[in-house]
């Protein structure tokens, strides 16, 4: 089976810091681990039970923990958050033999997650290839996606492209791994406005452990599925885009392709890649409105706000 972490102790030691950034989720959290066709997979939950679903997905190299530690106080306020670790990412998810080119399926897997929590529509956010996952989830089961915001991501035109542009921007540190170099790494991947990762060092630190310690290989079961316009377009009422104003990572190509394809997006100021924990006020305002929509403050005043929400979804 394929191996997630370089060796034994990067594994622990990355699991024990990932347990420490939860601390600062701040608010309670149920864990449940999902058997799936394709392995373990390792959710973290928050938020009532009635509230209306939301699957939250991570980036490539990190997991969870990390991604959700300056969201899911609030966002679990309005929604039972799942944040799933993906399958070969550096978190607590453990595939199994099934996982690998050729045999693994995304959606299946998702497929998996979905129907162990008795979800027949739900709505789902991510970053980066966490907004990747939800693009190509909803475009592939619309009937279970009621809504999608996919932050800084979504489709990929050119996987070669994007790969390319990501190992530039980590060139040259990435030939040297120490923490020095892997810690210059993180603020390109930022707004120059941001201090997030200064404000938060448990944060950069544990950044830079899955920087060292993550098999990248380990994501390779992963192949990405190039856009089709026909198929997104014709789903542009559930999709709503989030890019930060300092194209990092998506560039500029992606934010042409979302005005030439009409679809719903807004350029979030003073942010980067990291655009949820470099700006999350802002972004938990637009998930908000799009999600919740028009039902926003009738939830709130409402005798039982969770519970008129929740039965949208079942």
């Amino acid at each position: 089976m394929v191996q997630i972490f370089k060796n034994e102790k990067m594994r622990q030691e990355v699991l024990s810091s990932y347990d420490e950034v939860l601390q600062m989720w701040g608010t309670e959290i149920e864990v449940r681990n999902v058997e799936t066709r394709f392995g373990t997979t390792h959710c973290l939950i928050a938020g009532r039970a009635d509230n209306p679903p939301l699957l939250l997905f991570h980036g490539v190299g990190d997991n969870s923990a990390l991604m959700w530690a300056l969201n899911m106080k609030e966002l679990s306020r309005r929604f039972y958050c799942i944040a799933v670790d993906t399958l070969g990412g550096p978190g607590k998810s453990v595939p199994n033999e099934w996982f690998v080119k050729g045999s693994f399926s995304q959606l299946e897997w998702l497929d998996d997650v979905a129907d162990h929590f008795g979800l027949r529509t739900t709505n789902v956010a991510g970053v980066s290839n966490g907004a990747y996952l939800a693009y190509q989830y909803t475009v592939a089961r619309p009937e279970r996606v009621r809504k999608a915001v996919c932050l800084e991501g979504g489709m990929v035109v050119s996987p070669i492209q994007s790969m390319f542009r990501t190992i530039m921007l980590m060139f040259p540190e990435m030939l040297i791994p120490t923490d020095r170099n892997l810690r210059k790494i993180i603020p390109k991947l930022c707004s120059p406005a941001s201090r997030v990762f200064d404000e938060h060092p448990l944060l950069a630190s544990h950044l830079v452990l899955l920087m060292k310690g993550h098999n990248q290989k380990a994501m390779f079961p992963h192949q990405p599925r190039k856009y089709i316009s026909e198929q997104g377009m014709a789903l542009k009422d559930k999709l709503y885009f989030l890019v930060g104003d300092h194209h990092a990572v998506v560039g500029k190509a992606f934010i042409e392709l979302l005005k030439r394809d009409g679809y719903r997006y807004k350029m979030i100021s003073k942010a980067g890649h990291a655009i949820n924990q470099e700006q999350p006020e802002s972004v938990h305002k637009e998930m908000f409105g799009f999600l919740l929509g028009d039902n926003l403050e009738k939830r709130e005043s409402s005798d039982s706000p969770a519970a008129e929400g929740r039965r949208e979804y079942l």
